[in-house]
């Protein structure tokens, strides 16, 4: 099997959440998600949406013609493993964070982080650095 953003990691300790998505929004699968102000599920690169948690979509919903809560998308959060898309070098073990395309980044803020790069697909025993767009290993949560 070969990865894809938003298929989960692992079979063990996985939380996934529904939220309403907020209206004339898309998601795609593995894309970093926050919720707004109104607890609807945004794309995490929206400002202001890190408060209120962070996840990765496992499905992708297109309300982009509809209002908030018209659909409902399934997130994974919590100490979930998931498959994620780097958006530039990643170090093993480093904190990571969405950026505004709603991929993941390196980051030195705790109040930004979704979780650590864990290393790519089958890397357990000796994972190694990633580089942009590689489908990588997230654990959610720090």
């Amino acid at each position: 099997m070969v990865a894809t953003a938003g298929q989960l990691a692992r079979s063990t300790n996985i939380e996934i959440m529904s939220f309403a998505v907020a209206g004339s929004t898309s998601i795609t699968t593995g894309q970093c998600v926050g919720l707004d102000s109104s607890g609807d599920a945004v794309l995490a690169g929206t400002s202001g949406v890190v408060a209120r948690g962070l996840f990765v979509a496992i499905e992708t919903v297109d309300n982009s013609s509809g209002s908030a809560g018209d659909l409902y998308i399934r997130l994974a959060g919590g100490n979930t493993y998931v498959y994620a898309t780097a958006s530039e070098a990643l170090v093993v073990g480093h904190a990571v964070k969405s950026n505004t395309s709603s991929k993941v980044a390196s980051t030195t803020d705790a109040t930004v982080t979704i979780g650590r790069y864990i290393g790519h697909e089958n890397e357990e025993s000796a994972p190694t650095d990633a580089v942009a767009d590689d489908v990588i290993v997230v654990r959610l949560g720090l």
